[in-house]
């Protein structure tokens, strides 16, 4: 029993201070960032040639869909940092959240009888 009640008190340190880093993201960007070229409406441009056209670029955009729409936004060095920024806090936000949520499953799972009525 005491064994028990060790692993309870581990697993819910160890859930409080990942949900104490939760305050952390602020700059959460869910997208991608993607390269792309461009062709521009000059008439006799190599962008327009049939054969092998030699695009503008690359540029790089963060693709975002929302419930409504897909869109993208035009990066340029300050954007991209900033996106870049975003997109990894993104990525490490859920990774964040799956072991929050692995641990209250543990916890549920074995030890629910230490769960306070809430």
């Amino acid at each position: 029993m005491r064994n028990d009640n060790l692993q309870f008190k581990r697993l819910t340190e160890k859930r409080d201070a990942l949900v104490n880093r939760l305050s952390a993201y602020r700059h959460i960007l869910r997208g991608t960032i993607i390269q792309r070229g461009n062709i521009c409406g000059k008439a006799g441009c190599r962008c327009k040639k049939k054969e092998h056209p030699l695009l503008h670029g690359p540029y790089r955009y963060l693709s975002h869909r929302s419930r409504q729409a897909a869109s993208m936004i035009f990066l340029n060095k300050i954007k991209l940092s900033y996106a870049s920024r975003g997109v990894r806090q993104y990525r490490e936000l859920i990774e964040l959240v799956y072991q929050i949520s692995e641990i209250n499953f543990k916890i549920l799972r074995h030890h629910y009888a230490r769960l306070p009525n809430e």
